[in-house]
This record gives C-alpha cells, structure tokens and sequence, in this order.
C-alpha cells in the first residue's frame, strides 16, 4: 500500500525477471518504477521505493556486475532505435507507426552507409613520386 493509500499493482516483484543487472529507467507511475534489462529486454515493475541503486555503478567504479547486491540503473536509458538494431521486431510491439518505420529505415541506412562495394583487398596502392 502507497502513503496515498492505494494499493500498488499486484504485477510487480520483489524478485529480479533476470539474472543480468543491466537496467533502464522506463517510467514511474502510480508508486511503481519499470525497469527494462538491457541484456534481454525482461521488464521489472516493483515500488518505487525498492530501487536501491548502486552508488558505485553511478560512479563507473562497481566491479560486482550481476552479483551487485544494489541495482545498476543507467542514467540514460537506451533509445528504441538503439533496441531495435539489437533485438529485432520484438521491440516495435504496440510502438507507433511512424517510430517503426524510422526504426528501419535508420538500420538500413546504417546498413548502406557501413557496407562496401569495392573489393576489400587492402589498402590502395601509394603512387611513385615520379609523377611531381
């Protein structure tokens, strides 16, 4: 039960969804905070006030990783352009229209400008400084 007095959704956990401590900060709603795992994209809801942070991790020196017993909570979270290039399609559900079609249309400009259509023999070749 919140100090408001409502309750807090039943759909959340105590018991991390994964074993990765990777997290994003989605949202906070209603006395609950979503988490998202980076590594898999499982989704945590849990009260508000039950993300213990680890301090270290903030300060890029926690060397614990998933056995950190605080949570390691990203100051930025990742974009959904950055998670659809890793996860696929599965990361477009129930995501806008026009978000989709720019998530794949910056992959394949990505994929278009990093390829190469010239023979990758090494690097060319140095003319003679006879030509001066």
């Amino acid at each position: 039960e919140r100090e408001d007095g409502a309750h807090v959704s039943d759909n959340c956990s105590a018991a991390r969804p994964c074993p990765h401590n990777d997290w994003d900060d989605v949202r906070t709603r209603k006395g609950l905070k979503v988490l998202r795992c980076r590594v898999c994209q499982g989704r945590w809801k849990l009260p508000s006030g039950a993300v213990y942070r680890c301090m270290a991790f903030l300060h890029d020196n926690c060397f614990e990783g998933e056995r950190c017993l605080y949570l390691h909570v990203r100051r930025t979270k990742s974009t959904i352009y950055e998670r659809y290039e890793l996860f696929g399609d599965r990361v477009l559900e129930g995501v806008a229209d026009d978000i989709q079609a720019e998530a794949r249309s910056r992959l394949m400009a990505r994929a278009t400008c990093c390829s190469s259509d010239s023979d990758d023999d090494g690097p060319p070749e140095l003319l003679d400084e006879e030509v001066m």
